[in-house]
C-alpha cells in the first residue's frame, strides 16, 4: 500500500485495557447493566501521510482476540484505500465492472494462525496483502 502511495506511514497501536461491562437494552430505551463484563485490549492504528496525521482508529469490544484483529485489519484496509483514492484521485485497487471504474473492497479472514488479507474477491483478488502470522 505504501509503494502505491509514496509518504504514507501506518503505525499499529496497541492501547490499554478497557473495561467493558455488559448491557441490555430494554424495550423502553433505557439501559440496564448486570455488573458483569470484562478487560479488553485496546487495538487500533494511526495513518499519516507526509508526516502529517491522515486518520486513526481504536477499537476495543467483547469477543475472541481473533475477531477483534479481524475487524481492525479490515477498518484499516478500508481507511487506507479513501486515503490512497484521496490521493490518487482514483479508485484503489481499481477494478471494472460493466465497463465502469469501481474499486474492490476489503477482505480478511483468519486461517489457523495467519491474517490473510485482500481487496475484491478472495479467489481472484484485485489486490492481496502479504499474510500475518498471529503469535
Amino acid at each position: 500500500m505504501e509503494s502505491v502511495a509514496p509518504g504514507l506511514s501506518l503505525t499499529a497501536e496497541v492501547g490499554g485495557q478497557v473495561w467493558l461491562e455488559e448491557e441490555t437494552d430494554n424495550p423502553d430505551g433505557s439501559v440496564e447493566s448486570s455488573g458483569r463484563g470484562e478487560w479488553v485490549t485496546e487495538l487500533g492504528f494511526a495513518i499519516s501521510y507526509r508526516y502529517q496525521h491522515f486518520s486513526a482508529f481504536s477499537h476495543a469490544s467483547a469477543g475472541s482476540e481473533r475477531e477483534r484483529i479481524q475487524t481492525v485489519a479490515l477498518q484499516l484496509m478500508s481507511n487506507v484505500q479513501d486515503i490512497v483514492t484521496e490521493i490518487t484521485t482514483e479508485p484503489w485497487p481499481l477494478i471494472v465492472v460493466n465497463g465502469r471504474k469501481n474499486m474492490a473492497l476489503a477482505d480478511a479472514a483468519i486461517e489457523a494462525d495467519d491474517l490473510h488479507m485482500w481487496y475484491g474477491e478472495r479467489d481472484a483478488p484485485a489486490l492481496r496483502l502479504p499474510s500475518v502470522h498471529l503469535l
